[in-house]
């Protein structure tokens, strides 16, 4: 495994140099690796709660995608996020790992098991789909047309405060919603740009059957973002796939309710 160097930043972020860039990460305990992937609206911090409860018994590490954190941009293609993904594996982790991404980043993990099966022991998927397969001549939809709009005119804590309630059901506790919204605060014009263009345009339908790891697709039944009919293609053609609906819970399960979504993963860690 290749040494990284230390960010000075608050959230303690280590960093790895790749062909295109910098990537910025959180790393915790020892053992087998899972690696996480976050939303076109998180960064590595979206995974706190996981990293501190499977970090006592494996290797725990969330990236911050490029252009998110501290990590430099690489492209606006799937493409190019899952290369930079799969390098970035290759670096900090011995492999194969248990993949989990949760929506943006669940099509980053589909791509890396599709390029790249020898490194994805267990893939999970969480409020994701195939992509929206728009032609990448035409423009990018109203609603992220919207959302790059908001995030160059809007503060930061404004723009945070309504991706939190576009992804969080009526009722969310205070302290969970102010903590999905702090985090989209933080998000960077670029990393949002390249990462939406690049949802809009993919189409990894065709794909899907090539994906060899053990699969699970946790879908929630009150997340209006990726709901369960966007997830039916995964189900239908991912060949070892499972699924787990969580009820009560909106477009960041990780968040609110952590205890559910971790025990889903464990099940799974234990069965596939």
């Amino acid at each position: 495994m290749n040494q990284t160097s230390k960010v000075s930043n608050p959230a303690a972020r280590s960093s790895v140099m790749l062909e295109h860039g910098r990537i910025t990460y959180l790393g915790r305990g020892d053992g087998e690796p899972m690696v996480l992937l976050h939303g076109i609206n998180g960064n590595a911090s979206s995974w706190e709660p996981q990293l501190e409860a499977f970090s006592a018994s494996g290797r725990v590490i969330a990236w911050d995608a490029p252009g998110y954190g501290g990590s430099d941009v690489v492209g606006d293609d799937l493409t190019d996020l899952a290369r930079a993904a799969i390098a970035f594996i290759r670096r900090v982790s011995v492999v194969p790992v248990t993949l989990v991404g949760h929506s943006m980043g669940g099509l980053v993990a589909m791509k890396v098991a599709i390029l790249a099966p020898s490194l994805v022991k267990r893939l999970v998927l969480s409020c994701t789909h195939p992509g929206h397969a728009l032609s990448r001549q035409g423009e990018a939809g109203e609603r992220y047309k919207r959302r790059l709009h908001e995030l160059s005119n809007l503060p930061p804590e404004e723009y945070g405060q309504r991706r939190a309630k576009g992804m969080l059901p009526v009722g969310t506790a205070a302290a969970v919603f102010q903590r999905v919204a702090e985090i989209a605060a933080e998000s960077r014009l670029e990393g949002v740009s390249a990462a939406a263009w690049a949802i809009q345009t993919v189409d990894l339908k065709p794909e899907l059957v090539r994906i060899q790891a053990p699969t699970l697709v946790i879908t929630c039944d009150q997340d209006t973002v990726a709901p369960l009919v966007k997830a039916q293609p995964l189900l239908e053609s991912i060949p070892d796939v499972r699924h787990l609906e969580l009820s009560g819970l909106g477009h960041a399960p990780y968040l609110e309710d952590p205890s559910r979504f971790n025990a889903a993963l464990v099940e799974f860690l234990a069965s596939a």
